[in-house]
């Protein structure tokens, strides 16, 4: 599905339950997953892993250890966010490149990671960090570190399209995440515009309007309040198909 919709990447969370440690059985199911995902699509569909902070900084390099034969592109959030020292630790050691930064809601602590010198690729969440101008403070820092960032969205498609104005104007910008097209359909009905993505490359297109390049669509907006039920708990099974219970009621 992911390729047939024109992506030439995929980032999935392949350890099920587990929590600050995984069984043998347990990872040689998460091997055999990856390894399939390879096989199919070759060596230059990039395969992305999302850790979701869940192992220990030992058990976390063993893991990755295990599956780096299997050449993923990141190890995202590999052990706890609360210190950065702990993720550079791991990043210094770990066969796969590290990814982090989406818990992170002042430009401080990316300087704090940034001194650690382990971690190549900084992933900022622009609708907690505090927007498109808190961002690019990160970019440059990322930058004049020899680092990269890849602007942590897993929301809709006025958070897409706020990064894709990121993407249109900073130098050291790798990759971007996108949910939108596995979403809700009536999420894109939010916006009055949402990207394409070129089948040739994977790449996202920019809007052409002023601003953000979009406008709300408030009568969408006013059908569909928000969903506290909607929030996505890794410990929980079924967690990986992204839904809510449903009962959010209109107001």
């Amino acid at each position: 599905m992911v390729v047939k919709k024109g992506f030439r990447a995929v980032k999935l969370d392949p350890f099920g339950l587990a929590r600050g440690f995984i069984s043998n059985q347990d990872l040689d199911l998460s091997y055999d997953i990856l390894k399939a995902l390879r096989e199919e699509f070759g060596p230059d569909f990039k395969i992305l892993i999302d850790v979701h902070c869940r192992f220990t900084p030992r058990e976390s390099l063993r893991v990755a250890t295990r599956l780096a034969p299997l050449d993923l592109y990141w190890w995202e959030e590999p052990t706890s966010s609360e210190r950065e020292e702990l993720t550079n630790e791991i990043a210094a050691q770990c066969p796969i490149p590290v990814a982090t930064g989406e818990q992170y809601d002042k430009i401080g602590r990316f300087q704090t990671l940034a001194m650690g010198g382990g971690v190549g690729i900084f992933q900022p969440e622009p609708m907690s960090l505090g927007g498109i101008t808190n961002t690019i403070a990160v970019a440059g820092i990322a930058k004049a570190n020899g680092a990269w960032i890849a602007p942590h969205q897993s929301g809709g498609p006025v958070a897409t399209a706020v990064c894709l104005q990121l993407a249109a104007c900073v130098d050291n910008f790798l990759i971007q995440e996108y949910f939108d097209p596995f979403n809700d359909p009536w999420t894109n009905d939010l916006v009055t515009w949402v990207p394409k993505i070129d089948p040739k490359n994977g790449h996202l297109s920019f809007p052409t309007a002023p601003g953000l390049g979009i406008d709300l669509n408030l009568d969408v907006v006013r059908e569909h309040p928000y969903d506290p039920n909607a929030y996505l708990d890794t410990s929980k099974k079924g967690w990986e198909k992204r839904l809510g219970t449903g009962k959010a009621k209109k107001k």
